[in-house]
């Protein structure tokens, strides 16, 4: 595996006490979820700016990958964009030319914390890609011998609605199309995240050769108020 194992939220909501948690108990990542979202630009360079220094990496899903949305995003200072709804490596190398300073890529040098204003443009985010759709499974070695690819995130729910689609109804047919991208992006040497219910459940990503694994903070909230009501009533 190309990286040691960590754990991250997902989340849509970063509230100034979500974000202090984060930066005190130094959780590995937060990803930004600004797809079908309201999380903004401007939010997520809040986001950026309050976790510098914590050691808590932030990536943001786009809401889409047009170029002005990538570079956009690129230009808070995030660590890492997740690309939704990619099918091709296509798609991947476009994005990374429109976050790649020249001579790699086609980004204006603007001055904003990406390039810690106007002194620095040597770090740009790396870009993952979500495999959510039975096209991105196809064509998931060729993404991992991209020298765009900076790893891969799976999101099971989307991937199996698309399956469905495809007419690939069976029972497995999500967990063997995720299974198919770890075990090729693991083998390749490249990082690969999981979901998972729980913080709890970790350990069951890994098990499963990932070495990131992200919880939906909002969730697992709601998990914990849930079961406050239940001793409530017991």
């Amino acid at each position: 595996m190309s990286e040691q194992r960590s754990v991250g939220l997902i989340s849509a909501d970063p509230s100034p006490t979500l974000l202090a948690l984060l930066a005190r108990t130094k959780v590995d990542f937060l990803v930004l979820d600004a797809e079908q979202t309201a999380v903004t630009v401007s939010e997520c360079a809040g986001v950026v700016q309050r976790l510098a220094g914590s050691g808590v990496q932030v990536a943001v899903r786009v809401p889409d990958l047009e170029t002005n949305t990538l570079v956009a995003f690129a230009n808070t200072g995030v660590a890492e964009i997740v690309l939704p709804q990619v099918r091709t490596v296509d798609e991947l190398e476009r994005a990374y030319d429109a976050t790649q300073y020249p001579p790699l890529g086609s980004r204006p040098k603007q001055v904003n914390p990406s390039s810690a204003f106007g002194m620095d443009y040597s770090l740009t985010p790396r870009l993952t890609v979500l495999f959510e759709t039975h096209q991105a499974v196809d064509n998931v070695k060729e993404f991992a011998a991209s020298e765009a690819f900076g790893g891969g995130w799976v999101g099971p729910t989307d991937l199996a609605a698309d399956l469905k689609r495809h007419g690939q109804h069976g029972p497995d047919a999500v967990s063997e199309a995720t299974q198919r991208v770890v075990d090729v992006l693991a083998e390749a040497g490249k990082s690969v995240g999981l979901p998972a219910p729980g913080l709890s459940d970790a350990a069951s990503v890994f098990s499963r050769g990932a070495d990131r694994c992200a919880v939906y903070w909002e969730r697992e909230l709601a998990s914990l108020l849930v079961g406050f009501a239940k001793q409530r009533a017991a």
